[in-house]
Order: C-alpha cells, then sequence, then structure tokens
C-alpha cells in the first residue's frame, strides 16, 4: 500500500517537443520546466498526469525528467507517457504528479536499446499502478 501523496507534483503547460518518444512509438507530452526549480532528481518515474483543462481527468503514465542523454538535444524536458490515451495536448495545462522512482537516467547506446528500455518501463510502471490500485487518483 502506498502512501497516498506524490513524491512532489508540477503544474505546467504542454509544450512542442523533440517527437523522439513519438518516432519510438512511445509519444510523450512534454513540460518545459528549470533544472534550478526540480524537487527530485532525474530519472524515470511512475506518475499521473491531471488535464486541467478537461475536467481534471486523470491519466497513468511514466515519466522521464532530465537531459536525455541518449538523443541529448534541447533544452532538458519532463516527458510523460500516458496509457491509453489518444490525443493531442499542446498548450494545454496540467498537473504532473510523481509516484515512485523507477532509475536513473541512462544512456544507450542505440535508440532500439532506449526503445526497449522504454518499454520495460512501460511494464514497471503498470505493475506498480497494478499493486497499488488505492493510489490517489484524484
Amino acid at each position: 500500500m502506498t502512501d497516498k501523496r506524490p513524491l512532489t507534483e508540477l503544474e505546467g503547460r504542454v509544450v512542442v517537443g523533440n517527437r523522439v518518444g513519438a518516432t519510438l512509438g512511445v509519444p510523450t507530452a512534454n513540460i518545459a520546466y528549470s533544472p534550478s526549480d526540480k524537487a527530485l532528481e532525474d530519472g524515470v518515474y511512475v506518475a499521473d498526469i491531471v488535464l486541467l483543462d478537461q475536467q481534471g481527468q486523470v491519466y497513468q503514465g511514466v515519466l522521464n525528467q532530465g537531459n536525455h542523454p541518449t538523443v541529448p538535444y534541447g533544452d532538458p524536458a519532463i516527458e510523460i507517457h500516458l496509457f491509453d490515451f489518444q490525443g493531442l495536448l499542446y498548450g494545454q495545462c496540467v498537473r504532473i504528479r510523481y509516484w515512485h522512482y523507477l532509475r536513473a537516467e541512462i544512456y544507450y547506446p542505440s535508440k532500439e536499446l532506449l526503445r526497449v528500455q522504454m518499454q520495460q518501463d512501460i511494464l514497471d510502471a503498470k505493475r506498480w499502478f497494478g499493486e497499488n490500485p488505492d493510489y490517489c487518483i484524484k
């Protein structure tokens, strides 16, 4: 059973990213952030997103916060892949809640190895949500 409080949460607006996740079959919503403002260490987290512009709908996902070392172009970012979500979120205001730390950011020598790890991260995050059905979703 989880504590029912997120590790941290933040609000922001979804921005256009470099579409790397989408090209790897794992589309993400990107939220800009300043590394000096971060509350937690960079890495991969179990997270959810509250769509503030859509009556507070909540979607579960897996999040990467950091410098994306395998594909290092662009500013540090928060990127969240949402399970069972179809659509575009560009420009929408969201609240992201970090629930559980999975692992540190790692450099992979190829995008294919990164894609494989991303798939594992998705499975690990879904497993966490399955093992913690009473986590706070509102």
